[in-house]
């Protein structure tokens, strides 16, 4: 009879014990050892037979979706790639007249910022020679971050260059601190590198779930710990906090991030930079709250949009304006006078331009609106 429903045959089952004539009374029992046997079977099943079936199942799933998701790839990618391509028509149809100042700015800084490291390379002063290399190194990072910033924008994703801003925000308050205090901080801010690779070493055990002990440490971690209890011998305890590179200059054992603005008299956190570091985060106001908003009407999206690039576009401006005023120098020159007031009045235009765009947007939605 198990034979008979393994094979699944559609045959009529016929039982035969070897006596003559019809079974009238045929009856089948389960015992309790027979019970016993089968709940056995069923938990070995379930234990160890099941999820092997289970992972073969997700596994062979997920191959014949990945194989469709291929077959249909190519096709899909030119649909994407054109789609984007007429949103990104759109967008600059609208945006371009403020975001193309911006980019001018980023070449012309870079260029400012190319002469000024040239300039440094053939220095012989070694007064405020430390003081030149930290701003020149953190003028290419903003020009870099200004890049990012140009390309989220032109792609549609303001959150993103918002958040990228907070970066560029930070870069200038820095540039601008070591300006003030010169030679001393930013030797201090060069050094301060080993106390985040020696943070990164301790995040690195503690994520394997080792206990981190300098004297069991061998090979280039051995140097890095060694390295770092040198600073803080010559720069002291402070030196090792997030901001400890500026304790000296701001007679601050545990300076924040407040305290560098204050020592550049900006006395408070822009509200900007408040809200684009939402952006960075994962609370709910970075979530519920989007630049792609017009009107005041909250939506989330999931993909690029054509509006909230003022804010971002503008905030950037300002900040790589700031900087790359640090690279200039005396403005005793005519010719640097000149370059410097060319970034002004791209700047303004950035303001202006994008301003206007944003107003003929909402305009342009509250009359599609009013069509409905």
């Amino acid at each position: 009879m198990t034979q008979h429903i393994l094979t699944q045959s559609g045959e009529t089952f016929y039982w035969n014990n070897g006596e003559e004539g019809p079974i009238t009374n045929l009856s089948i029992k389960l015992s309790k050892q027979d019970a016993d046997e089968l709940e056995k079977d069923v938990k070995l099943f379930l234990d160890k037979s099941l999820p092997k079936v289970i992972r073969k199942t997700v596994k062979d799933g997920a191959k014949l979706v990945v194989k469709s998701l291929e077959g249909r790839w190519p096709e899909e990618r030119i649909d994407e790639r054109n789609q984007m391509q007429l949103f990104r028509d759109r967008l600059n149809l609208r945006w371009s007249a403020g975001l193309d100042p911006l980019r001018m700015m980023l070449i012309a800084s870079r260029e400012v910022g190319q002469e000024f490291a040239d300039k440094l390379a053939r220095s012989k002063a070694k007064t405020g020679l430390l003081r030149r290399q930290a701003i020149t190194m953190l003028h290419m990072r903003a020009c870099q971050t200004t890049l990012e910033i140009l390309t989220l924008l032109e792609s549609g994703l303001p959150d993103g260059a918002y958040a990228r801003w907070r970066t560029l925000y930070e870069i200038s308050v820095f540039a601008l601190v070591i300006d003030r205090f010169g030679d001393e901080i930013a030797d201090r801010y060069l050094a301060h590198d080993i106390v985040s690779m020696r943070e990164a070493l301790v995040n690195e055990f503690r994520y394997h779930d080792k206990v981190y002990e300098p004297e069991k440490l061998v090979g280039e971690q051995k140097e890095l710990e060694e390295e770092f209890r040198s600073v803080l011998a010559e720069f002291g305890e402070s030196f090792a906090k997030p901001y400890g590179w500026a304790a000296h200059n701001l007679c601050k054992n545990h300076p924040r991030f407040r305290d560098l603005e204050e020592a550049v008299d900006w006395g408070a956190l822009p509200p900007d930079y408040k809200w684009s570091s939402h952006k960075i985060h994962a609370g709910a106001a970075g979530t519920i709250r989007t630049l792609g908003s017009i009107g005041g009407e909250q939506f989330i999206h999931a993909g690029a949009v054509n509006a909230g690039l003022d804010i971002p576009a503008i905030n950037t401006a300002y900040s790589l304006m700031q900087i790359t005023s640090l690279v200039f120098g005396k403005l005793s020159d005519l010719e640097a006078q000149i370059r410097m007031q060319s970034l002004v009045v791209l700047r303004d235009r950035v303001v202006n331009e994008c301003r206007k765009a944003a107003r003929k947007l909402e305009r342009d939605h509250l009359e599609f609106l009013s069509e409905q």
